[in-house]
């Protein structure tokens, strides 16, 4: 829920026999000293009256149109530089560039732009020439922008 409904809403479930709950019960309770009651509610009320089924339809709505159009402009801008696969589901797109241009004076370059990149040596400190293209929380037209300006930013450093 922390990912599809709100970021702070922190809160899971077990189901397991008495004894195993309430010793988990004990060990959460001497690490935290217990969750907000108000969330643990809320997200009982949501479930409860299947209000989340239906904002996870929305949301994976939204993704599909937020991807499609991510994938659109990459075959746009992108094609002659990078290489990617089209997910199924999720919030990214791991684009491989095929060209040479060094990580670190793409970073500073897309900062100074306005551009926070996710290089894939974040993830992998073998995925160096890899960058996660994020489309779930951008505006439309920043996305856009965004991933314009960023394969300007590519050709530039390479040279073409």
């Amino acid at each position: 829920m922390s990912k599809t409904l709100s970021p702070g809403l922190r809160i899971g479930w077990v189901v397991a026999p008495e004894p195993v709950i309430e010793r988990l019960a004990d060990i959460k309770m001497q690490n935290d000293y217990g969750s907000s009651s108000v969330s643990q509610w809320a997200a009982a009320e949501w479930l409860g009256r299947g209000l989340y089924k239906e904002h996870l339809v929305y949301v994976r709505e939204q993704l599909k149109i937020r991807r499609n159009l991510t994938v659109q402009l990459l075959m746009t801008y992108f094609k002659e530089i990078a290489i990617w696969s089209v997910p199924t589901g999720g919030f990214y797109i791991w684009l491989r560039l095929t060209v040479d241009v060094p990580m670190h004076l793409l970073f500073e370059r897309a900062l100074k732009e306005g551009i926070l990149l996710n290089p894939g040596s974040i993830y992998n400190r073998n995925a160096g020439s890899y960058l996660r293209i994020s489309y779930a929380y951008a505006k439309l037209h920043e996305l856009e922008w965004g991933i314009v300006h960023l394969a300007d930013t590519i050709k530039e450093l390479f040279g073409n």
